[in-house]
């Protein structure tokens, strides 16, 4: 393929953002290094998702994390028995240290919520980076002040079955989960959600719900992902 084509420019700037993030696959990762060796319009890519990147990171503050992070390691690998096994999901330790840790790689989001236009929009107000159970960023959420919709971009490969939906849900501070809606199965898209909703929300969730969503009112299939909300 080539992605020097105009009209492939749009998968080049996604690739290149996630070679930046580091979110390819090895051998993807090599060969299209490979190609920028001797492609300057490739290479121009990549460089210019690198100094994106590391723009966005060099305005990131260090953080120290605190014991409580070994703890949750440890407690994620089994090693310690984990005392609020018998809690539901939402009110574990455990996701909310997972969320702490998630959070740190919220600038990053930024420049990835790039890829999804090409246009100059106002500075997002609220970003989202949504991680699986291996802290690995999978979706990324942005939404500007006064919307009404979350425009979600998943940074790899999204695979649902037909008979199965995405459904978004708001983690209020101890409260229930309260849903969102549904996310197209793409894991890339928009969604109904004025930002006003999220104001007083610390966290959102995305969960493997029946078609059409859950019957309860709560989350009853697996959590895929989760993700703090960072304001900025």
């Amino acid at each position: 393929m080539d992605l020097s084509r105009p009209d492939r420019r749009e998968r080049l700037d996604a690739l290149a953002s996630q070679y930046a993030l580091g979110t390819l696959s090895p051998r993807a990762r090599r060969h299209l290094a490979a190609i920028a060796r001797r492609d300057a319009t490739i290479a121009a890519a990549l460089r210019d998702w690198e100094l994106r990147l590391a723009s966005i990171g060099s305005a990131v503050p260090p953080v120290t994390p605190p014991p409580r992070v070994w703890s949750g390691i440890v407690g994620r690998l089994g090693l310690v028995t984990d005392p609020d096994t018998e809690a539901p999901w939402w009110s574990r330790l455990r996701l909310w240290r997972g969320l702490a840790v998630a959070s740190t790689t919220a600038a990053v989001a930024l420049g990835v919520a790039l890829v999804s236009t090409r246009l100059q929009p106002p500075a997002p107000s609220i970003v989202v980076v949504l991680s699986g159970p291996d802290a690995r960023p999978a979706l990324i959420a942005t939404t500007t002040t006064n919307a009404r919709t979350l425009t979600f971009k998943a940074i790899g490969p999204v695979q649902v079955a037909a008979d199965r939906s995405l459904e978004l849900w708001a983690l209020p501070t101890g409260g229930a989960p309260r849903s969102l809606g549904l996310i197209p199965p793409s894991g890339s898209g928009r969604v109904e959600v004025p930002a006003a909703e999220l104001e007083t929300v610390p966290a959102i969730a995305i969960s493997l719900e029946p078609l059409g969503g859950s019957r309860t009112g709560a989350p009853t299939g697996p959590v895929l992902w989760s993700g703090k909300i960072e304001r900025i």
